[in-house]
Order: structure tokens, then C-alpha cells, then sequence
């Protein structure tokens, strides 16, 4: 297996997406960083790699309003009609929220380090 080369960690996070110019049918989120996301949809979706789309996140932990990140795709995939994208985050509207929820999981992961008592 290949070692990831990533500049920020993934967290895994579920959340509904919104990106009427990618697919009129609502996406999920299945993980998230301070530079990317992926998600995917139900259905089979044609990407154009060479352009921006802003997509809407209402994340599963959040009660505010959806974060408007602008994204661009870095690959695609297709597989028995579901479609997964990758997508680098560019300067957004909601980029402090991101922060902020990124900053939010990364505490959660601290408390992973409990020990089990058996």
C-alpha cells in the first residue's frame, strides 16, 4: 500500500451536500480537512475536473447554517452508478467556520486516547 500524502489530517464526517451545478440530487460527505473533502453521490454525475463549483455542507454535528465552500474537483470515480469526488477547498466564504470545525474534530480525536479497562 502506498503511503497518503496529505497536508492535513481526514476526518471522517457525514453531511448532506448541495451542488446544484454538479447534480440536482442532493450528495453525502464522507470525510473532510482544512484543504479537502470527499463525497459522493447516488447517481452518476459529469465532472468537468477544470472547474470551480460551490458546494453547501450541512454537516451531522453542526445545527448552523450549511458551510459555502468553494471546491475544485482533483478526481472522479464512478463505480455500479455512484460517483465519488475529490475536492481541493479553495478560499471560501466559510472558511473560518471550517476552521473552526476542523479545530472541534481534532479535539474529539484527542479523546480517543483513553484506555480500554477490561
Amino acid at each position: 500500500m502506498g503511503i497518503e500524502n496529505r497536508q492535513n489530517p481526514r476526518y471522517p464526517e457525514i453531511g448532506r451536500i448541495t451542488a446544484p451545478e454538479l447534480c440536482p440530487l442532493p450528495g453525502i460527505l464522507d470525510n473532510l480537512s482544512l484543504t479537502g473533502c470527499k463525497i459522493h453521490f447516488p447517481v452518476s454525475v459529469v465532472v468537468d475536473l477544470d472547474s470551480e463549483y460551490m458546494i453547501k455542507v450541512a454537516l451531522s454535528r453542526s445545527i448552523d447554517d450549511p458551510l459555502q465552500l468553494m471546491c475544485k474537483p482533483m478526481w472522479v470515480t464512478e463505480n455500479q452508478g455512484n460517483t465519488q469526488i475529490g475536492l481541493q477547498i479553495l478560499y471560501s466564504p466559510d472558511d473560518a467556520r471550517l476552521r473552526e470545525f476542523i479545530a472541534y474534530l481534532e479535539e474529539m480525536g484527542d479523546d480517543d486516547d483513553i484506555p480500554d479497562v477490561l
